[in-house]
């Protein structure tokens, strides 16, 4: 045996792995993962085939567009917090709101977002 095995997904030598890129251009190089029980496998696996979705595809719209329900205790308003101590600071150093980054723009929307659902709107 003078050769080694390469399985042929693999780059060759000197090339640049390819990325996926989605239908907005965007490259994705980030892996996620998770654990879940067989049982939650199973539901999980029939609501993606229900969809007609791909894994990535039906993960990826689940965790960015639908509401999840946040059950309040000492870790989640600590994380709500810091994130609001962060922000503060954010905006004392630079008042102009438009000039907000987008990731403290969507964690102040999604803090008032469990503020309304806690509180109730016009309370």
């Amino acid at each position: 045996m003078s050769k080694i095995y390469r399985r042929p997904t693999l780059p060759k030598a000197g090339s640049k792995a390819k990325t996926k890129k989605n239908e907005k251009n965007r490259v994705r190089s980030v892996i996620m993962n998770f654990r879940v029980s067989p049982y939650e496998k199973k539901i999980i696996d029939a609501r993606i085939s229900a969809t007609g979705l791909s894994r990535a595809d039906f993960f990826i719209e689940s965790c960015m567009y639908q509401k999840i329900l946040v059950k309040g205790n000492i870790r989640s308003f600590s994380e709500i917090k810091n994130r609001l101590e962060d922000i503060s600071s954010c905006i004392e150093d630079n008042p102009n709101l438009e000039e907000l980054d987008d990731e403290r723009a969507e964690c102040l929307r999604i803090i008032l977002e469990i503020m309304e659902k806690l509180f109730g709107k016009g309370k």
